[in-house]
């Protein structure tokens, strides 16, 4: 499944704006990178936060597999980043599970561009025990660079919280620069999802408002 749909140009009705409105908004829209002039996503933030949601629905996935292009224009260069002054990245990719009406009691993992912290770390969110971070890229070595990843996210889940993931919810983008008060510009590009349901649920849900 093509999370971005090829940027059609109704692509953007599928992904819903996460974040608080009295904070300045990221800004995120497709333009042409390369000599081909592909389409990608190009996300903006200065001393700003929000996030893209896009809602897939799926009861005790079987298969859950993510993956993606990324780059960003350089790193943030703060420290701090396991406490709350300093939960800030050039670039996130995350995965909501089990999801609340209270922010910080939605499940999900965030795979980072980090600022400082080493690439492989594990750590838990300051704001909440229900999210986990992972540092798949860090500093300044590869910024101006595409890079691909590609997760086991079911696998990424049970080594986090010790269960099988019981819901899957969306899988999100994310540039956010308001705690640091800094500037950072990533973009995304081929973000695929390949997810089968549990035996109980015979279909996906997806979301376009």
């Amino acid at each position: 499944m093509d999370l971005f749909d090829g940027f059609h140009p109704d692509w953007r009705e599928a992904w819903k704006t996460q974040g608080f409105t009295f904070i300045r908004a990221t800004d995120y829209r497709v333009v042409a990178e390369g000599p081909a002039d592909r389409l990608v996503l190009r996300a903006d933030a200065a001393d700003a936060n929000r996030a893209l949601l896009r809602e897939i629905k799926v009861k005790d996935p079987s298969m859950l597999r993510l993956s993606w292009r990324w780059k960003v224009a350089a790193p943030l260069t703060h420290k701090g980043e396991r406490e709350k002054g300093g939960d800030d990245y050039a670039a996130r990719v995350f995965v909501v599970f089990e999801r609340s009406t209270v922010p910080t009691r939605t499940v999900a993992i965030n795979y980072v561009w980090a600022a400082h912290e080493p690439v492989g770390s594990e750590y838990t969110s300051p704001y909440t025990d229900r999210v986990r971070m992972i540092v798949l890229r860090s500093g300044a070595d590869e910024a101006g660079e595409w890079r691909e990843e590609s997760r086991d996210v079911l696998r990424d889940y049970e080594a986090a919280f010790g269960r099988a993931a019981r819901e899957f919810n969306g899988v999100a983008v994310m540039v956010d620069t308001d705690n640091t008060d800094s500037k950072a510009v990533a973009w995304f590009e081929a973000l695929k999802l390949e997810i089968k349901p549990g035996a109980g649920d015979s279909k996906l849900t997806t979301r376009r408002d």
